[in-house]
């Protein structure tokens, strides 16, 4: 009997791991490029060791030499076929030509168990999404984004206070400062102000309730770590595995934030053109209407500020982090960016408005490159939702299958020596207006692409601004003993992130 069951369960084994290695052969067998892959783990094993981020393991994929010449290559995502775009022109019909046979992301929470962290709009799939989009859009356009620019004023002057008091060496007139934490706390205080309305003084306090919800949303516990790549790697077992993008104790301080926040401002009918003005107005919307759809749902607004919170902080701090360390680097660049805010600021009597900020020329090109070599995005994924597939290829006929990943590097892409010269090195003048028109259209797209790019691009990129403004109006920065050579990232960061601290000195030289 017991010879009986080992041969059944050798047998077993053996019908497995021939099954696994016919599935893994996919796309060997259709003869397309492809990257050989792990059983089981496919080609993220790298990943799930944490051996470098999310953003540099699909640079990896691209950059492999299985995949140099070709304008796409076959992966396996743990056990699902995917494919890696590297085209500019692909990826151009994938997010913007043929977006409604891509509308919705692979990944994907629970709607049902988890409607705080499906009810966004970067988790939400295509129907949820297109609702989400219709009423969120418009609040993220131009006008709205310059009627919170005060918030964000109000924000940069607690941050020159901040810094003010930092414990300066009186000879030197510097002190060293670990900017990651530093740029955090500005950018904790803005999202709290234009989400919910509610001062954090995460800089006058940095141990406060809502920096403190961000490190703790952040926080790779070992069972947030398996509901997160549950959610971005075998999204068909969410509903299994109860994932949730939050955490219990992150879920019930956004809740009770925003009621808080909706319930204080309807009492005290204060307007401050924020995003709890704009909750406010849609609710009644929703109260007065039959067809109000998603707004009815109890988990939509707290939905929105839990994951604006959760993407507005860590990306905009990193970016100024990114840009400063850059700045240090490259002084004539720094000299050449505070002589054009100190003529801004001139004519401005000390201050700039919204449309200066957002136009200066400089600043701009700075923080392009910045974000070339740091996009806020490292990769894109999509899934093909066509019943009858896609053809991706008319040469080799291949067709995409309805739910097949698609993936696309940005990191990969916007360091690709094929579209951008030299790529490892910080040079503004990639975007000159004069070299902005000789660059590759979808060779750029660290905020994403088409309709589902990222909603609040104009918004991060005047957070960015503001802070930087505040910062390099009052003092230069410069490399210290302490100061990396070579920037280094989080390998446990869903976005890009210093690893370990970034210092830098801060001289006191007062341009205005």
């Amino acid at each position: 009997m017991l010879a009986v069951g080992f041969a059944l369960t050798l047998g077993l084994i053996i019908a497995a791991y021939y099954w696994l290695r016919q599935h893994y052969r996919y796309w060997e067998k259709l003869g397309l490029p492809h990257i050989p892959s792990t059983l089981i783990v496919g080609n993220v094993f790298d990943l799930l060791r944490y051996r470098w981020s999310f953003g540099e393991h699909f640079m990896a994929l691209y950059n492999d030499p299985a995949a140099q010449g070709h304008d796409f290559v076959g992966i396996h995502v743990l056990h699902n076929h995917a494919l890696l775009l590297r085209a500019p022109e692909l990826i151009k019909r994938v997010l913007v030509s043929d977006f409604s046979t891509f509308g919705s992301r692979f990944e994907r929470s629970d709607p049902v168990g988890d409607a705080m962290g499906s009810l966004n709009l970067f988790f939400a799939q295509y129907d949820i999404w297109k609702e989400i989009h219709q009423i969120f859009s418009p609040l993220f356009a131009y006008g709205k984004t310059k009627q919170m620019y005060p918030l964000l004023q109000q924000v940069g002057c607690k941050l020159e206070q901040y810094m003010a008091a930092l414990n300066f060496d009186e000879k030197t007139d510097s002190v060293i400062v670990e900017l990651k934490e530093m740029c955090a706390l500005y950018t904790t205080d803005v999202i709290a102000s234009i989400a919910f309305g509610i001062e954090a003084n995460s800089l006058a306090n940095p141990k406060a309730e809502f920096r403190r919800m961000c490190i703790e949303v952040n926080e790779p516990r070992p069972k947030r770590l398996l509901h997160l790549f549950t959610i971005f790697f075998a999204p068909q077992l969410v509903g299994r595995v109860g994932t949730h993008l939050y955490s219990p104790e992150y879920e019930k301080f956004m809740r009770s934030s925003t009621d808080y926040a909706i319930e204080e401002r309807v009492r005290s009918g204060a307007l401050r053109n924020d995003l709890i003005d704009i909750f406010i107005a849609l609710k009644r919307q929703a109260d007065g209407s039959a067809k109000s759809g998603m707004m009815k749902e109890r988990d939509f607004f707290v939905a929105q500020s839990a994951f604006l919170l959760l993407a507005g902080f860590d990306t905009s701090s990193s970016t100024i982090t990114f840009t400063l360390y850059e700045l240090a680097k490259h002084p004539e660049m720094q000299r050449r960016l505070r002589a054009e805010l100190l003529e801004a600021l001139t004519k401005g009597g000390g201050e700039l408005d919204y449309d200066t900020i957002s136009t200066l020329p400089y600043l701009r090109m700075v923080v392009d490159e910045v974000l070339r070599l740091y996009p806020a995005t490292t990769f894109l994924d999509r899934r093909c939702t066509a019943a009858e597939g896609y053809l991706l290829d008319s040469k080799s006929g291949y067709r995409i299958p309805e739910g097949m990943p698609v993936y696309i590097s940005v990191l990969g892409l916007q360091r690709d020596e094929r579209l951008w010269p030299k790529p490892l090195e910080f040079d503004p003048e990639r975007f000159s207006p004069e070299n902005r028109e000789q660059h590759i259209p979808m060779s750029y797209i660290p905020f994403g692409a088409g309709p589902r790019g990222c909603t609040g691009t104009l918004l991060g990129l005047l957070e960015v601004k503001t802070g930087l403004v505040h910062i390099l109006k009052n003092y230069r920065v410069e490399t210290c003993p302490l100061t990396p050579t070579e920037m280094t990232f989080d390998a446990k960061a869903f976005v890009l992130a210093p690893d370990g601290g970034t210092y830098l000195r801060f001289v006191k030289d007062k341009i205005c």
